[in-house]
C-alpha cells in the first residue's frame, strides 16, 4: 500500500551510507513525503525539532548504535516513532532495537514498497506500535504516583505474593500491606489484581525506558504497628 502524501510530515533519515540514504530520500520523495537525511546520529540530533514525525535510523551509525541514538533522543525530549534498518539475518539486533524503543525493524535490503509500508504504520497515529507506546506511557504515568513503599508493594503483588508473604519480606504488617494495596488501586484506577498486572506490563513494554525500580527491602518481619 503507497504511503499518501502526510501533511506537516517530516522524516529524519539516519544512515551513513550514501547511496542508502539517497534512495530512502527518492523513495519517500515519490509519494510526497518531506525527508532530511543525515550520515551521523550527532547530525540527525541537532536538528530534531517538533515538525519531525519519523525516524529511519540504520542501526550501526559511523559514530553510534541505534539504540545509543534512541537513547540520546529521549534525553533530549525526543519521543518519535523509530524505524531501525537492521542488517539481514541479525535477530539479535532487531530484538536490541525494539526492546530499547524502536517502533518497528526492517532487514536490509528490503523492496521500497516493504519499506514504505512499514513506515506507513510507523506514521499511523491509529497503528498497532502507536497504541501500544500510548497504553505504555499511560501505564508509566499512573505508577510514578505511587511511593517507594506503595512501589516495593506493587512488584511483590505482581509477583503473585499474598500480603502476609509481603509482609514478612518487607517487615511490615499484613494490616500495613492492605493498606497499601488499597493505595495503589486507589492511585492507579485498578479495579483488580488482573487489571493491576496488566497495567504494570504495559509500563514494562514501555521500550528501554522501564520505570525506575526501588531496591527491594529484604528484611526479617520487624512488623509496624500502623502505616506509613
Amino acid at each position: 500500500m503507497p504511503v499518501s502524501t502526510q501533511t506537516a510530515c517530516l522524516v529524519h533519515i539516519v544512515d551513513g551510507d550514501l547511496l542508502s540514504r539517497s534512495t530512502l530520500a527518492r523513495a519517500l520523495g515519490a509519494v510526497g513525503i518531506a525527508c532530511r537525511v543525515h550520515s551521523t546520529g550527532a547530525d540527525a540530533l541537532a536538528v530534531l525539532g517538533t515538525a519531525s514525525s519519523c525516524l529511519v535510523v540504520r542501526n550501526d551509525l559511523p559514530d553510534m548504535t541505534a539504540i545509543e541514538f534512541m537513547a540520546e533522543a529521549s534525553l533530549h525530549g525526543h519521543d518519535l516513532p523509530v524505524l531501525v534498518v537492521t542488517e539481514q539475518g541479525d535477530v539479535d539486533a532487531a530484538v536490541a532495537a525494539m526492546k530499547a524503543g524502536a517502533t518497528d525493524c526492517i532487514a536490509s535490503p528490503f523492496a521500497v514498497p516493504a519499506f514504505l509500508e512499514r513506515l506507513r504504520a510507523c506514521l499511523s497515529d491509529g497503528s498497532p506500535q502507536a497504541e501500544q507506546r500510548d497504553r505504555s506511557r499511560d501505564a508509566v504515568r499512573r505508577l510514578t504516583l505511587l511511593s517507594r513503599r506503595e512501589s516495593e508493594v506493587l512488584e511483590l503483588i505482581v509477583e503473585g505474593k499474598q500480603s502476609k508473604t509481603i509482609a514478612w519480606e518487607l517487615g511490615i504488617s499484613i494490616k500495613t500491606v492492605e493498606v497499601h494495596r488499597a493505595r495503589i488501586m486507589e492511585k492507579t484506577g485498578s479495579r483488580s489484581i488482573v487489571g493491576l498486572g496488566r497495567l504494570w506490563e504495559a509500563a514494562e513494554m514501555l521500550r528501554g525506558r522501564e520505570m525506575p525500580r526501588p531496591p527491594m527491602v529484604r528484611r526479617p518481619a520487624m512488623m509496624e504497628a500502623v502505616a506509613s
